[in-house]
């Protein structure tokens, strides 16, 4: 995979627009959009930015491959699931336990009734 195509990946997982990355980079939206596509040269400065605005090591991002992120474990009959959170900061982190608690709060509650 090419690094504008991964950088789009992170910027999407990151639920982040191009319009955002560009603003953030002083750049046009077409410029950055460019990054992405490889069109524009991409100078390790600029990739590093990008790297710290997708908060992502630059190794990591380089390395990136999007078949880690989820990972479905279990058949048709085990219906188990697991989640690799890559990268993610600890707030993140936070907003995605508090999430599950209050969803298994909630199947409990339903079960309940």
């Amino acid at each position: 995979m090419e690094i504008g195509i991964k950088i789009k990946k992170v910027r999407e997982l990151r639920n982040l627009t191009q319009e955002y990355m560009a603003q953030q980079l002083n750049v046009s939206q077409s410029t950055y959009s460019r990054y992405e596509k490889e069109d524009g040269d991409l100078t390790v400065s600029q990739l590093n930015k990008i790297a710290q605005l997708l908060e992502i090591k630059i190794d990591d991002l380089i390395n990136f491959d999007e078949k880690l992120i989820f990972n479905n474990y279990g058949t048709a009959h085990d219906k188990s699931f697991s989640v690799n959170y890559i990268n993610i900061s600890e707030k993140e982190r936070e907003l995605y336990d508090k999430t599950i608690k209050l969803l298994e709060e909630k199947i409990l509650m339903i079960e309940a009734r």
